[in-house]
């Protein structure tokens, strides 16, 4: 970490970045956080602003540093007149962190324009190398070894399940156990969507779910796998093309760690995912 920005340009970026997303977070959560939360006991006490933890969450995803101790120590080193809390605590104070992401997410979504059409579909989160799914033990209360149909491995983790518009803003999403399928919790998923139609992919196929999706008020197409009768007339390459759109979006997400994580708790893995 000592050496990890080469030049004093560098520096100076680290810490304009980290105003920045100060001074936008700090108005977020004045517009969107309850005075509930803003205002809880012992606010004033606090040696660091939640906005100053919300910021530095931001910077270590935008530099890619995948492990806190790692961010700890460069933040340290390269605003050394910033306050700063010991590590535990700043751990400890990250995690009670993830509702105000939620709040701010869902303000935001609530005045963001959205189309009536959005994408479903899912991605692996391993949390070890396949040689290792068996004695693997970390998040065994909840994770559990699942196939991925994409890399044609066997993997234990987790699987993500996510809801985006056709521009790439994520919805919603859900964590589940590697094992489950798409289907079991499209309907939870969808629910309240702002969105009619959705498109999803072939692991999404069935007149059951096709019949709650209809229920609830949505619409939901999937293409027919090719030896599927009617396969060429129902298979329209546009809506194909549209929901292949939600891989730039898993892609964009991998490119800055969502497959990789050192947490050893669930409030943790909220903390970073969210």
């Amino acid at each position: 970490m000592l050496s990890y920005f080469k030049i004093n340009s560098n520096v100076q970026t680290f810490q304009e970045l980290f105003s920045q997303y100060w001074l936008l977070f700090d108005k977020l959560i004045k517009k969107y956080v309850p005075l509930k939360y803003q205002n809880r006991r012992n606010i004033e006490h606090t040696k660091i602003s939640d906005a100053s933890i919300m910021a530095m969450m931001c910077l270590k995803v935008q530099y890619r540093i995948s492990s806190w101790i790692s961010f700890y120590r460069l933040f340290k080193l390269t605003l050394p007149n910033e306050p700063m809390l010991e590590y535990s605590r700043l751990l400890r104070r990250r995690k009670r962190l993830t509702l105000y992401f939620q709040l701010i997410r869902q303000g935001l979504l609530t005045q963001t324009s959205i189309s009536t059409m959005a994408i479903m579909d899912s991605f692996p989160l391993p949390l070890c190398q396949p040689i290792r799914n068996r004695r693997a033990k970390i998040f065994s209360e909840v994770a559990n070894i699942g196939y991925s149909a994409t890399k044609k491995v066997y993997l234990y983790g987790f699987k993500i399940h996510m809801v985006v518009s056709i521009n790439g803003l994520i919805l919603k999403y859900e964590v589940t156990s590697a094992s489950v399928n798409d289907a079991k919790v499209a309907s939870e998923l969808i629910a309240d969507c702002p969105c009619s139609q959705v498109l999803a992919d072939v692991g999404y196929i069935g007149e059951k779910i096709v019949q709650e999706f209809r229920e609830m008020g949505y619409q939901l197409w999937t293409p027919f796998r090719s030896n599927m009768k009617g396969a060429k007339r129902h298979n329209n390459s546009l809506l194909n093309q549209i929901r292949r759109r939600i891989e730039t979006c898993f892609s964009q997400l991998k490119l800055y760690g969502s497959e990789e994580t050192h947490n050893r708790s669930l409030e943790g893995f909220q903390a970073d995912f969210e």
